[in-house]
């Protein structure tokens, strides 16, 4: 049974996981809340346009929550949705070790 050709809602997931920019997004806000300015300093090579993208479509869809205390003190922070999406990262990254052991020497 293939998940992905029979459920849709699986299909959107793994489209918007599969986001190179939007999983450097995640990883940055597991850490703590950040503005914008900080996302785009600790992100290495992101532009100004993916990262307002990135951020506009994961707060559609309710991985990150847009705080705004003032037009000058914006905070993006993730959601209990955003934080399940950690434990994916730290997946891929535990299977890029092991092909970095085991695949690539092959």
């Amino acid at each position: 049974m293939s998940v992905t050709t029979k459920n849709p809602v699986c299909q959107q997931s793994l489209k918007l996981l599969s986001d190179y920019w939007t999983m450097l997004i995640i990883d940055k806000l597991s850490d703590r809340p950040m503005r914008f300015r900080d996302l785009e300093q600790q992100i290495e090579d992101v532009n100004t346009a993916t990262l307002t993208t990135r951020l506009k479509n994961m707060t559609a869809v309710g991985l990150v929550v847009r705080i705004e205390q003032s037009r000058a003190d914006v905070t993006y922070e993730l959601t209990e949705l955003g934080k399940q999406a950690v434990p994916i990262l730290n997946a891929v990254n535990n299977f890029s070790d092991y092909t970095e052991k085991h695949v690539a020497k092959k």
